[in-house]
């Protein structure tokens, strides 16, 4: 694939990744249980595979380009700044608010010292609940990075160690019992990640079939099947999302070749990832307190504002980059490189 098609072909995924992710978040007001709505848990089965799929690819294709010459203490403090950094400049700053606004909230927050611990460091408490991905894919990054280093003459070692593993971690780790910085969501969604990996070193290879349009059917085909058993655990689950994943991989090639996407949101998944829970908290849980809409009307404008404000900000605040430290600082604080244009 040609550089422009391979940029076009990461964008699509990102963008699908966040929208996914985004409109899960936006169902909030759903009447009853919005997690037993039938279109939350269709694309749930495929939406948090996919974005960690998408981190695992760029981590490769990354490791490729730099032919592994990278130092592990330079790749920690990367990392560390891009995920961390805003995780915990998010969360903190965050506290206080929510918890002065416990009584708009489905899970009020005390303003008390064990809260605060708590909403840093277990996924279950976090204040801001959607960042539990930033230190779960801190982890598979490092603890691959280190694989990789080991086994950088024997990849095929590495790949046999670390699909065992992954696999192992997502049938026998319960995730809601393991909340420390994720543990539990990093185990299970390993395997996801390891399939990124694979991906970028031999996607030439595996693009043979994911960029047949016949065998992204045969992969809808057995996702939606299996999605419709209700019976998504284990081995099911799995291959439901491995299916779904590999039928949105297709999506996305076949778009690139066609030249659609959404073009002018590039570049800006992750300010959209980030800032989308103070888009959906206002839209959806303050807005309807003081208003009567039907449910689906909190979810259109909850979905829309959580792709736009953020998309504005971000567009902001790397025009004025070059000339604003304050501009600077807020795109660095929020893991951005003020200095790297956002495309």
């Amino acid at each position: 694939m040609a550089q422009s098609k391979r940029i076009r072909f990461i964008s699509f995924l990102q963008i699908l990744g966040v929208i996914l992710v985004i409109l899960g978040h936006s169902l909030h007001e759903y009447p009853g249980d919005f997690h037993q709505f039938w279109f939350y848990r269709m694309f749930q089965t495929v939406r948090m595979p996919l974005f960690v799929f998408i981190s695992g690819y760029l981590f490769m294709i990354s490791m490729v380009k730099r032919e592994y010459n990278v130092s592990l203490v330079d790749f920690i403090k990367n990392k560390a700044q891009r995920l961390l950094v805003p995780y915990f400049v998010l969360t903190i700053l965050t506290f206080v608010p929510r918890a002065l606004m416990s009584e708009y909230a489905d899970e009020p927050v005390n303003m008390d010292i064990n809260s605060f611990i708590s909403s840093i460091f277990f996924s279950d408490k976090l204040t801001i609940v959607f960042l539990w991905f930033l230190p779960v894919v801190f982890v598979l990054l490092c603890v691959s990075f280190i694989g990789i280093k080991l086994f950088k003459n024997r990849l095929s070692l590495f790949f046999l160690i670390g699909g065992i593993l992954s696999i192992a971690g997502y049938f026998c780790v319960n995730q809601w019992e393991w909340t420390f910085m994720g543990v539990g969501r990093t185990a299970e969604l390993a395997v996801f990640f390891m399939c990124g990996i694979a991906y970028g070193r031999w996607k030439p290879d595996i693009d043979f079939l994911l960029g047949q349009w016949w065998f992204g059917g045969i992969c809808a085909a057995i996702w939606f099947t299996l999605f419709y058993t209700e019976n998504l655990s284990g081995i099911y689950g799995l291959v439901c999302s491995l299916s779904g994943l590999a039928m949105l991989i297709t999506l996305a090639i076949i778009a690139c070749e066609w030249q659609l996407g959404w073009r002018h949101l590039e570049g800006y998944n992750y300010m959209m990832y980030l800032l989308s829970w103070f888009t959906c908290v206002v839209s959806q849980q303050i807005l309807h307190h003081f208003t009567d809409f039907p449910w689906w009307i909190y979810t259109i404008i909850a979905l829309l504002s959580s792709i736009y404000i953020p998309w504005s900000i971000g567009k902001m605040l790397h025009r004025y980059s070059a000339s604003s430290r304050s501009a600077r600082s807020i795109l660095w604080l929020l893991g951005h490189n003020p200095h790297k244009s956002s495309v």
